[in-house]
């Protein structure tokens, strides 16, 4: 088979298709430059891991699945450094992790970052704009194939090599061949722009902060905003004036020029940058040049002059420079990618004899089936025999855990119960072996997640840091519990064992998993928000879903069950257009589409109009089954006294029929724009509020009347009630005088600040009220017994508390 670039150019056009970004100059480094590559995850249902390069001045990431920014978190991965992001495909499970890392850099004092991927790249970033938003940073996107190549300076090259899988050449030719150039050119500026406008330079510091596409008062203000009470979507300053922004929102109006998905796999050829050869002090002392200032320059490259008049060249004092190392990065999800894989000529120069050439490193983030094709293994052996290889596959790589301090928590946790708090699913076994290949290279190693592999100054995997990492093992008694939390555990135990739950009501058998209790950003303890409601024999509902919510499920659920859940879901409920409560939802929707799309299936996305835009131009660039078998119905019109029409009315019937539910109504609350909270009323009895992200609202007490179960934010300790007005959240003390306003049987709180797992005191009136932890699981009518475990969970964390505050002021010095 003909390479694909022959395929879909002239052989003259070849760089216009697969770029080389090269630095503007020859870059030559010093000689004591470190450099390194680290593994952020390992292959999974979840994706592929990212990959950051570090040099000393500057970061590299390769792919941002969901999950990267939380990982970062755990092992103290910093950003600051970071000016470039490669992306091997524009589909989910590689850039599932990319928005709410743009908010974190942005936040984190990055200037500009560049996006580097194959087309669809800069479409997927400007359908975002709805909410993602951030001033003082900016992003640009370079896709692969443009006419303009672009060039990027810092220490590496990168040569990208698209791929297409086999079945989509023959189609893609003619696709690429009709189209008019001018008119993607046109398309692709008219994208840049809005992205233009969804990074934008801020004002002086003493103008007013701008209002972002979705929200301004709910977005962190310097001071506190006072907002009367009805004032669900005012925008004002601290005075009560209106507030004025000098940013155009125009373009949040307009749709995006259509496309369609490109299923490019791209691997990536990377070399370092040139390092100087050694300074000759005894050539330079013969040609009598004196120790001082022109050993410097020559060092530096530049030629001098001595004072005879002879002129010095660098080279008459220099060592041979050394060419820089070289990794490559291969991408090949599935056998369908691989004919055109191995037929790139790309790769030649890097499998023959020539030492300067030739990789220290391949990595190979692909499908176990490709592994399994006696073809690329075929291919692997013709790089050089000292050449070290990475393999990682789902199979390969041991689905161990990721998040130690949330796995440890759990471990302690489930002294209480271990039904109510079990401890993450895992598997430190891999399914497959590479000793089951006899004809691999001789140096061939199995990634896990923060797997070293040194490039600078000496070249290769550290097995040092590798057998130094602690796996997380949960019958090892290095997590074993302090002896008096297991008293405190034992008594709490007895406590609970005491409380009679044993009287029927409606709903009572209804499941409750918090899979995500956290708030804006993702931590060691906590992940964003996302909380299932299982309903026995109707299915289940999915309240919000941040970003890896599917991975979260994974955890919980475990690899073997977690379809079978994803099958159960009926209905994904999105509150907000705040990232940490929807980016999660994309994610959940191609796995549920990839297993049901021959099926009669369908499921339901109730959010927002707004969020509608955001699902249709994704999914031309990634099918999961939109108006097919996935729909959504808008909160807007099941609103008190609304009601849908038409095919979103029987939509919302079928939904209803479907959980058995005799009511399902939208709540304004008191946020940001587009902002709801919701009540479910089941034919059976039972009524549950979630309330999403509001201050104290009276338009969700009087929707929630006498509830069986609230669950409502409570984002900020009751210390913090100024910060709760100015962005619109709820402390501890006001979501519980809201349940007791509503009547509610039980209030569950959630959404959670803390970067640890920290507990405000409740007083002793205030059994019906229980604090969330990621991965509870329980049974509404077991939620009586929660406040029995309070005083041994707050001694459970007491350490982790004290050590969290010590880093975070240490942060602050």
């Amino acid at each position: 088979m003909r390479p694909l670039a022959t395929l879909l150019l002239s052989t003259n056009q070849r760089t216009r298709f697969i770029p080389h970004y090269l630095p503007k100059h020859n870059l030559i480094l010093r000689r004591t430059m470190k450099a390194y590559l680290q593994f952020v995850g390992h292959s999974s249902p979840e994706g592929p891991p990212s990959i950051i390069v570090h040099y000393d001045s500057q970061r590299y990431l390769f792919n941002c699945r969901e999950g990267t920014q939380r990982l970062c978190v755990e092992e103290k991965v910093k950003w600051s450094k970071l000016k470039d992001v490669y992306l091997s495909r524009v589909t989910w499970d590689c850039v599932g992790g990319l928005p709410g890392m743009l908010l974190t850099i942005a936040d984190g004092g990055v200037k500009d970052v560049t996006l580097h991927g194959p087309k669809n790249l800069t479409h997927f970033l400007a359908s975002t704009r709805h909410f993602i938003y951030r001033e003082h940073i900016s992003i640009k996107t370079d896709e692969f194939g443009e006419s303009c190549p672009s060039t990027h300076n810092g220490p590496l090259t990168v040569i990208p090599v698209v791929v297409l899988p086999n079945d989509h050449a023959a189609t893609g030719v003619k696709r690429r061949l009709d189209q008019d150039v001018s008119k993607e050119e046109e398309d692709l500026a008219f994208r840049r722009n809005v992205i233009e406008k969804m990074f934008v330079q801020a004002p002086k510091r003493d103008e007013q902060q701008p209002i972002t596409s979705i929200d301004a008062p709910c977005t962190p203000a310097n001071e506190a905003l006072t907002l009367p009470e009805n004032a669900d979507t005012a925008v004002q300053t601290p005075q009560g004036r209106p507030r004025k922004s000098y940013r155009s929102t125009d373009h949040l109006s307009l749709v995006l020029p259509p496309t369609t998905p490109f299923p490019a796999a791209t691997s990536f050829i990377c070399r370092g940058p040139t390092l100087p050869g050694k300074f000759n002090v005894q050539a330079a002392k013969s040609l009598g040049i004196k120790p001082g200032p022109l050993y410097g320059k020559l060092q530096r490259g530049e030629t001098v002059t001595l004072e005879d008049g002879r002129v010095i060249e660098p080279s008459q004092v220099m060592g041979a420079s050394v060419p820089g190392h070289v990794f490559v990065i291969v991408d090949c999800p599935n056998v369908r990618y691989l004919d055109n894989l191995l037929a790139s000529p790309e790769f030649a120069k890097h499998q023959t004899t020539e030492k300067a050439d030739q990789p220290d490193v391949v990595i190979h983030l692909i499908g176990q089936d490709v592994l399994d094709d006696a073809r690329y293994r075929e291919w692997m052996n013709k790089f050089n025999k000292d050449t070290q290889h990475i393999i990682s596959t789902e199979a390969v790589c041991a689905q161990s855990v990721l998040y130690n301090a949330h796995a440890i928590g759990q471990v302690k946790l489930s002294q209480l119960d271990d039904q109510i708090f079990p401890i993450p699913k895992y598997n430190n076994t891999p399914t497959r072996s590479l000793s089951e290949y006899v004809d691999l290279p001789p140096k061939c190693y199995a990634q896990h997640t923060m797997t070293y592999v040194n490039l600078e100054p000496r070249t290769g995997v550290d097995k040092k840091l590798s057998a130094n990492r602690i796996v997380f093992n949960h019958t090892s008694p290095v997590w074993a519990p302090k002896l008096d939390f297991v008293n405190a555990a034992k008594e709490a135990k007895q406590n609970a064992a005491a409380v009679d739950i044993s009287e029927p009501f409606p709903g009572d058998d209804v499941q409750i998993i918090t899979l995500g209790t956290g708030s804006s950003v993702p931590s060691k303890y906590r992940n964003v928000s996302a909380t299932l409601v299982q309903i026995p024999k109707e299915g289940s509902v999915m309240l919000d879903a941040g970003e890896g919510t599917f991975g979260q499920m994974m955890r919980r659920f475990g690899l073997d069950k977690v379809q079978d859940e994803l099958n159960n879901l009926q209905c994904i409920f999105v509150s907000h257009l705040h990232a940490d409560h929807h980016i999660g939802v994309i994610h959940l929707l191609v796995k549920w589409w990839k297993h049901n799309r021959h099926s009669d299936k369908r499921l339901y996305v109730v959010a927002p109009t707004v969020f509608k835009l955001w699902l249709e131009e994704y999914s031309s660039v990634e099918q999961f089954g939109l108006n097919e078998q996935v729909f959504l119905i808008r909160n807007e019109t099941i609103l008190f006294r609304r009601k849908p029409e038409a095919f979103e009315l029987a939509n919302f019937n079928a939904l209803k029929q479907r959980l058995n539910l005799s009511r399902m109504e939208a709540v304004t609350v008191f946020h940001c724009r587009f902002a709801y909270g919701l009540t479910i009323s089941h034919e059976s009895g039972w009524k549950l509020v979630y309330s999403g992200d509001t201050r104290p609202c009276e338009s969700l007490v009087k929707a929630g009347r006498n509830a069986t179960l609230l669950i409502h934010e409570a984002t900020l300790e009751d210390n913090m009630e100024a910060e709760a007005i100015a962005k619109r959240h709820s402390t501890t003390r006001e979501a519980v005088e809201v349940g007791q306003r509503m009547n509610a049987k039980y209030t569950l709180l959630n959404h959670f600040s803390q970067r640890y797992p920290k507990l405000p005191l409740l007083s002793k009136d205030q059994q019906n009220v229980c604090f969330s932890f990621d991965m509870m699981s329980v049974p509404i009518k077991q939620i009586p017994i929660l406040p029995k475990f309070t005083d041994a969970i707050r001694l459970c964390f007491e350490e982790e508390a004290q050590l969290e505050d010590e880093e975070l002021e240490a942060e602050q010095k």
